[in-house]
């Protein structure tokens, strides 16, 4: 069995490691910190089961949860980031596993163990969290790819019009994409715009 362990602190990639090979005697165990790089590690390699955090340097990404369920690989989340939005995403995302950092190590063992036998597991903190709702849950937005490159290029300061030239639209076609975006996500722009920032990847 080949793991992949995605995470940008080396101590935790040493330590994943260790309660692996704790767990599971005949493993191979490929270790690394990047989204990009774990990317083609999944292209080029056969792998069986995968352990990421969300919050690598470069911000929160749901890549390799996307990934991992458009290939129908078993995978797991340790990430100290959690809320009810990121758990009901990650869910559609067939996840396996979710650990938070704060967890017991005994917690993490059990979501490796899970893991290794294709079980799900919510850690404790992770499965009271998906019963709290409040002010501070982000939904993510659904959106386009169209959408996505109109929200960033509003984002880096450019009005409408500007939009429309850098991205060779007419303007009344970024007035649409943006109406739909808004009407698809039941919020005001601004509100769009923070979801958005915030799930940025």
């Amino acid at each position: 069995m080949t793991f992949l362990i995605i995470d940008d602190h080396p101590v935790i990639l040493e330590f994943l490691e260790s309660l692996i090979k704790q767990t599971e005697s005949n493993v191979e165990i490929i270790k690394t910190y990047s989204v990009e790089n774990a990317l083609l590690i999944l292209k080029s390699n056969q792998i069986d089961r995968v352990i990421c955090d969300l919050q690598i340097k470069s911000g929160k990404s749901l890549v390799i949860p996307e990934f991992c369920c458009k290939n129908e690989i078993p995978y797991m989340v340790f990430s100290s980031y959690i809320n009810k939005s990121l758990i009901d995403s990650l869910k559609s995302m067939k996840i396996t596993g979710y650990v938070s950092k704060g967890s017991r190590t005994e917690d993490l063992l059990t979501g490796i163990r899970k893991l290794i036998a294709s079980e799900n597991y919510l850690c404790p903190e992770v499965e009271q969290e998906q019963f709290i709702k409040d002010d501070t849950d982000t939904p993510r937005p659904l959106l386009s790819k169209a959408e996505i490159r109109i929200l960033k290029a509003y984002n880096n300061g450019l009005n409408t019009d500007e939009v429309a030239e850098l991205l060779h639209l007419k303007p009344v076609t970024v007035r649409n994409h943006r109406a739909r975006a808004l009407e698809r996500n039941l919020c005001g722009f601004q509100e769009l715009t923070r979801r958005f920032i915030f799930w940025e990847e």
